[in-house]
């Protein structure tokens, strides 16, 4: 094999399939016949053009596939295991690593900076990003990524069994959220909401509280909720300034806010709320060790378990042909769409 398609942007709100060369994963890495891959929220940052995507690299990072060619001085897997892939690569010597907080690695790679991405028909990437897979859908494992994401934001919370917690925003991450803190048993759950989609999900997942911010008020719904104190822990999902004050509107005295949103442009805020409520406002860095585990192997492991009905959130599937497609509903919220995902033709039958 020489060659192979890949889905390239040419310009903003444009990726088109392209045939482009087949390397062979260099020593360390992987290259997997990709399977499954979730357009991301990041992913439609560099559609719209408010992230500059590499114009000669497929993107794609939420992938499931099957190891597929396996490089020197790679060990643990075996040509044909299910793989699911954190997106960028770790050292596991420098001082980040050596703490857990391999997210912060000082020689961390983006796995598609110098190779393709999940959309491509093969994938490469180092094995330090690789978890096998067991026992899963390939559906499930590209689930795993956004998942991990939404665990490592609760986890930077600290949110625990007494606490009441507020996510910002309905989308893919937010809605991932919400499953992770019904699962860890928080005290009560809100979830803000645009569309009936969203809404509908929510209830799905058992939220708590859903408000609809086309026509009610967070701030109101939370002082009713709350007794006038404000909610334990917010977790802001939408990126932007709004959001931002919205947030540190809600949380009480000495709460906290994560932020796990995309900010892609500085923002004019309020931060005298943080100055007189003492509110810990923190960020949440896509996924490294939270406690003795990973965010990834928690994922895995509650994935697994069959305690999130996580599926329900696909709510579109493409093959990579209609990549084109795919990118114009994920990008469009009015759609129905929340997880958009792209699927190789001889995985369509696995997944659906």
């Amino acid at each position: 094999m020489t060659s192979m398609k890949a889905a390239l942007y040419s310009d903003v709100r444009e990726i088109h399939i392209q045939d482009v060369e087949y390397t062979p994963p260099e020593p360390g890495y992987l290259t997997l016949d990709t399977r499954c891959t979730g357009i991301c929220g990041s992913d439609l940052h560099n559609y719209f053009g408010e992230w500059k995507p590499d114009f000669t690299i497929a993107q794609g990072h939420e992938v499931c596939g099957t190891v597929a060619e396996i490089g020197e001085g790679v060990t643990g897997f075996q040509v044909g295991d299910l793989v699911t892939l954190e997106c960028f690569s770790h050292c596991g010597d420098c001082l980040y690593c050596r703490k857990g907080l391999y997210n912060h690695c000082l020689k961390s790679r983006w796995f598609a900076s110098d190779a393709h991405g999940g959309f491509a028909e093969y994938t490469t990437v180092h094995a330090s990003s690789a978890y096998r897979l067991k026992g899963m859908t390939f559906e499930e494992g590209t689930l795993v990524e956004p998942l991990a994401v939404a665990h490592r934001a609760l986890a930077q919370s600290g949110a625990g069994h007494q606490d009441r917690v507020a996510i910002i925003g309905g989308g893919t991450i937010g809605q991932f959220c919400l499953a992770v803190a019904r699962a860890i048993g928080v005290k009560e759950t809100l979830i803000t909401v645009k569309y009936p989609h969203q809404a509908q999900l929510a209830a799905d997942l058992d939220a708590d509280h859903i408000i609809d911010i086309s026509k009610n008020d967070v701030s109101d719904a939370v002082k009713d909720l709350s007794d006038g104190l404000g909610m334990d822990v917010v977790i802001e999902t939408i990126g932007g300034a709004q959001a931002f004050n919205e947030s540190t509107a809600i949380i009480r005295k000495r709460g906290t806010v994560v932020l796990v949103a995309g900010y892609f442009k500085e923002l004019e805020v309020n931060l005298g709320r943080i100055v007189w409520s003492e509110a810990i406002i923190t960020g949440s860095n896509c996924y490294g060790y939270s406690g003795m585990q990973t965010d990834f192997q928690a994922a895995i492991d509650l994935i697994t378990a069959g305690r999130l009905p996580l599926t329900k959130l696909v709510t579109h599937r493409y093959p990579l042909d209609d990549i084109e497609e795919a990118f114009r509903i994920a990008a469009d919220k009015s759609s129905g769409a929340v997880k958009v995902h792209v699927v190789q033709e001889a995985s369509i039958a696995d997944i659906n």
